[in-house]
């Protein structure tokens, strides 16, 4: 009788330390997503610091408008189709998606690129335009991927 007490005694604290093995290992596992979790976090919001952008220019021509946009920042917007475009007409505000098909924005030119192509680096200008239908926009606004934004109100011409 004394042997099967033991040998119960023993498969119990085997699966304590089984159980305790599972649980800090998931704790520690945890605990490593978290700090990379918060480390990325960091750094994004270091990137987002030393972004900054200015809309320099617009110009209405039909059913197109020309924006230019320069980056006064010290941080490079690498994705360029990733930036979003927003126009107001008429006081409702329209998303403008990035494309080639009327109704998009697309890019016209970098001035100057070249450092990085197709990169818009600190001190830069990005020439956009921008297809749109019915009246036309009254401000735009151009933001980042990673959130900072710039608008500006439009230039109508003999207004």
């Amino acid at each position: 009788m004394s042997a099967g007490s033991l040998v119960a005694s023993g498969i119990g604290i085997f699966l304590l330390v089984f159980t305790a093995y599972i649980l800090i290992g998931g704790a520690l596992t945890t605990t490593e997503v978290m700090v990379e979790a918060q480390s990325n976090l960091a750094a994004y919001q270091e990137a987002r610091m030393r972004t900054a952008i200015a809309i320099e220019n617009t110009t209405l021509d039909g059913t197109t408008l020309y924006v230019r946009v320069t980056n006064t920042g010290s941080e490079p917007v690498v994705d360029l189709a990733s930036i979003d475009v927003y126009l107001q007409s008429e006081g409702v505000p329209a998303y403008i998606p990035h494309g080639t098909d009327p109704y998009h924005w697309s890019t016209v030119k970098i001035d100057p690129d070249g450092i990085h192509p197709d990169q818009l680096d600190p001190g830069e200008t990005l020439n956009l335009s921008i297809g749109f239908e019915g009246a036309g926009p009254t401000w735009v606004q151009v933001v980042t991927p990673n959130g900072v934004s710039g608008s500006a109100y439009i230039d109508r011409p003999g207004e």
